[in-house]
């Protein structure tokens, strides 16, 4: 074969190998022909044609098992002469008028071996052949009484068809190998790249997993630990234990209620299960440890479409939540040092309006009793937030009609409706059966009701629909008020949390309501939703579980 034939050959078959291999078959093809030819005629080897067509094949096979040996680059120029000198030994083998006509036959073998290795060209040299032949098979050569025509058209049409033909198909043969060897080396080439690109983000990977400031797990899909990172590792709270056991024997409790977390609602377990979470705040302890507080996120490894496993983003807040603890302690120290004085107030200005007084001084102890009353509501808001953040909050359980507790707020609410033109209305309808406390259920009832009607326009309307279903009972306070973004609903009940609009509807609050009322929902087992619509309105809906039988 040519260079070019064998430039996409493998290591392990060089062009001069084959050639000889190639070229030995040929030989020992051509001989046995001639072997079984002479046996009927011997004396063909003394006339010129057969000793020089052997000669031909003689010089051929010498110039393929003298290919090795010969120069880099003499060695691919000499090895298409290889099949060239066996085609031309068929051709003058073939002018011997006593050889066989099928003969030419054998110049299949070259033919289909210059395609191979030249191609286009390789397909010319062998059509040129089979030309030659084919005029051989036509004319008688030499004869002692002149040229005379062969009736042998048959051999002279199929000799050189099948040359050409054989030609043909090594080429074909051999461009699809070369359009298949650089469709290969291409995707090689690619996967090369991707393999490189892979490693480079391997790197990469690595080394944000291993300097990055904030702990990383990398759990796999059966919720084993495969790999932490330094941050979490050199972590007080693991040292002593690895990764896999300090998560197992650390006990997760609820961020507000300090409640304690089942285990299939841990954050660790809800990444093997491959949940994802952002922002999870809860508190973790291991035993003989200190609580500390850690923020979890996870996300799902997905190859393919199938789960892998997590990746999970732990951060230790314990100094953060320590200092709002303090906060809270402060909060309600200073509440519960301004309750007396403010009842203290509040009693001395009852007695006050009592006496005979100029009407502009009664004016000002009006506002005084309502800026009092409204300092001891914020007071008394304090101290059961500082209840809850302690997780001192008592419950009285007994079996309640949600509809009774409603009709109860709606009618002490109706007159702060009226005043500012609202239509407070409660949807008629049956009981609501519930096990709770009475006094912190109405507490929940009062505050959706007085925020429907504080948040509403002066001529909007605020309704109130109680419904009970298998799952328990529901109670649903919507008003068409001011409304808020989707994204600040969110955070309703958030502590000290204030939409935009609140704050600039000039509405007194603290955003302390609605964050007492989801831990009194959470006290019970119920659950509270919040969802708004800017200029539309909002709907709080209150869910409790249902009555137990009795």
């Amino acid at each position: 074969m040519s260079a070019r034939g064998w430039s996409s050959s493998t290591a392990s078959s060089s062009p001069a190998r084959e050639s000889r291999r190639l070229q030995l078959v040929f030989a020992g093809a051509a001989l046995a022909v001639l072997g079984v030819a002479s046996l009927s005629a011997p004396e063909l080897w003394v006339r010129p044609w057969v000793p020089a067509a052997v000669g031909l094949i003689a010089l051929a096979t010498l110039i393929a098992l003298g290919s090795g040996r010969l120069g880099s680059r003499l060695a691919p120029a000499s090895l298409p002469l290889v099949p060239v000198l066996d085609l031309l030994a068929v051709v003058v083998l073939h002018a011997d008028a006593e050889i066989p006509r099928n003969v030419g036959l054998l110049a299949c073998f070259p033919a289909f071996w210059l395609g191979f290795s030249q191609r286009r060209r390789g397909l010319v040299i062998t059509a040129i052949a089979g030309l030659v032949l084919g005029a051989g098979m036509a004319l008688r050569i030499p004869s002692t009484e002149g040229v005379v025509l062969t009736a042998n058209s048959v051999g002279a049409v199929l000799i050189p068809v099948s040359l050409i033909g054989a030609a043909w198909l090594a080429q074909r043969y051999t461009e699809h190998l070369a359009r298949q060897q650089t469709a290969l080396l291409q995707r090689e080439q690619e996967r090369g790249a991707l393999q490189q690109q892979h490693a480079a983000d391997g790197i990469l990977l690595d080394a944000i997993f291993e300097t990055v400031r904030i702990g990383l797990v990398l759990i796999d899909a059966s919720g084993k630990v495969e790999r932490i990172n330094p941050t979490l590792r050199d972590h007080p709270a693991m040292q002593g234990s690895g990764a896999r056991a300090a998560m197992l024997d650390a006990t997760f409790l609820e961020l507000e209620s300090r409640r304690l977390i089942r285990r299939p609602d841990t954050p660790f377990v809800r990444a093997a299960r491959g949940e994802s979470f952002d922002n999870d705040v809860v508190w973790a302890q291991r035993p003989g440890q200190d609580l500390i507080a850690i923020t979890v996120s996870s996300r799902p490894l997905m190859v393919d479409g199938d789960f892998r496993g997590s990746i999970v983003a732990v951060d230790d807040v314990t100094s953060y939540m320590r200092m709002l603890e303090d906060r809270d302690e402060f909060v309600a120290l200073v509440s519960h040092e301004l309750r007396t004085p403010l009842t203290s107030i509040g009693g001395y200005l009852e007695l006050v309006l009592d006496e005979e007084l100029p009407e502009h001084v009664v004016g000002w102890l009006h506002t005084m009793r309502r800026n009092t009353v409204r300092l001891r509501a914020l007071v008394e808001d304090l101290l059961i937030v500082g209840e809850m953040a302690r997780g001192e909050l008592r419950l009285e359980v007994e079996r309640i009609d949600l509809r009774e507790l409603a009709q109860d707020a709606v009618a002490l609410l109706a007159h702060r409706a009226r005043r500012r033109g609202v239509r407070l209305e409660l949807v008629d309808g049956p009981s609501a059966w519930a096990d709770g406390d009475p006094r912190r259920i109405a507490q929940v009832i009062e505050n959706l009701i007085s925020n429907g009607i504080k948040y509403t326009r002066d001529d909007g309307s605020v309704q109130v629909v109680v419904t009970e279903d298998r799952d328990g009972p529901t109670i649903a306070v919507s008003d068409d008020g001011i409304g808020m973004e989707p994204e600040e609903a969110a955070r309703v009940f958030e502590r000290f949390f204030r939409s935009a609009e609140a704050r600039a509807s000039g509405v007194q609050g603290a955003g302390l309501g609605l964050w007492i009322c989801s831990m009194i929902s959470q006290a019970h087992g119920g659950t509270l939703r919040f969802t708004s619509r800017r200029g539309v309105g909002s709907t709080a809906t209150f869910s409790l579980p249902a009555a137990a039988q009795r």
